[in-house]
């Protein structure tokens, strides 16, 4: 199964609340000069600025969770998590900043601290959609699938228009074997946005799991007019057809796979050389 990178929601309006009302022993002409970087996508600007704003006045909780996000938008992870554990030191009922430092222990494969952070932050805001979101991404990785799905159909309760909480929760259950739930579960997603590739090649192979071949081909056909760079769709297209004979064709596709990603070779090297055996993928 081809895993969709994690998808991580931005800073909230945290910092559009926090810019207007941080106080004046917070350096107010630093910090907001932070966050108007910040919001421009100016993070290393936005560090500098943050650093200014904590120098003035260390102990505003702010600054920290501010410049822990910018760390975080640049790669910096585990400064991140210093900035973020001084925040909540200062202020233990900052729902973001639990959020937040689950988001970074979630791109650390920390996943059993991503949970507790984002239990923390849900305790302070049972409403916390992206959280409830990104808890399930966290199980989904620990292998708790159905408690999973469980953080999945509360995120798709509070956002119901986001396509990625039916394509992440259509995973959840593909694993599990429920491939019907999980094609209902992409094509809610490609309702909401008929445009991301990978829901189409995820909802492809949910279909071949099903042996509804000629369906996945219509979504890998889909998938591909969507990223025609993307290597794996034009394996797991191959796969399909050579399971309905289509030698010619299916060699077509792994040859595309192969000159896209050469690292293919040794799995699609045995499926040019052989007929297809039944149940083979």
């Amino acid at each position: 199964m081809i895993l969709k990178k994690l998808i991580f929601y931005g800073w909230l309006l945290l910092l559009a609340t926090t810019a207007i009302a941080a106080p004046a022993a917070q350096a107010p002409s630093a910090f907001n000069e932070a966050v108007k970087y910040h919001r421009a996508g100016k993070f290393k600007e936005a560090i500098a600025s943050y650093d200014r704003a904590i120098k003035a006045d260390p102990k505003g909780p702010e600054a920290y969770v501010g410049r822990g996000s910018a760390r975080a938008k640049t790669g910096q992870h585990e400064s991140a998590l210093k900035d973020y554990d001084e925040a909540l030191r200062l202020n233990p009922n900052l729902a973001d900043a639990y959020y937040l430092r689950g988001n970074a222990h979630n791109e650390l494969k920390q996943y059993a601290a991503a949970v507790k952070d984002y239990d923390e932050a849900l305790k302070r805001n049972p409403k916390y959609g992206e959280a409830y979101f990104n808890r399930g991404v966290a199980f989904y990785r620990l292998g708790q699938l159905e408690r999973s799905i469980q953080d999945f159909n509360q995120a798709q309760k509070l956002n119901p228009k986001d396509p990625e909480v039916y394509a992440q929760r259509g995973m959840a259950q593909r694993r599990l074997g429920n491939h019907e739930q999980a094609v209902s579960d992409y094509s809610e997603a490609i309702k909401l946005n008929p445009k991301n590739a990978e829901t189409f090649n995820n909802r492809a192979n949910a279909y071949s799991l099903l042996g509804k071949y000629d369906e996945a081909l219509k979504d890998y056909d889909e998938a591909v007019k969507l990223d025609s760079k993307n290597a794996r769709i034009y394996a797991n297209r191959g796969a399909i057809k050579l399971r309905q004979k289509k030698i010619e064709d299916a060699h077509k596709d792994f040859k595309t796979a192969l000159q896209l990603d050469p690292t293919l070779k040794t799995k699609l090297e045995p499926l040019m050389a052989a007929e297809p055996s039944p149940g083979q993928r």
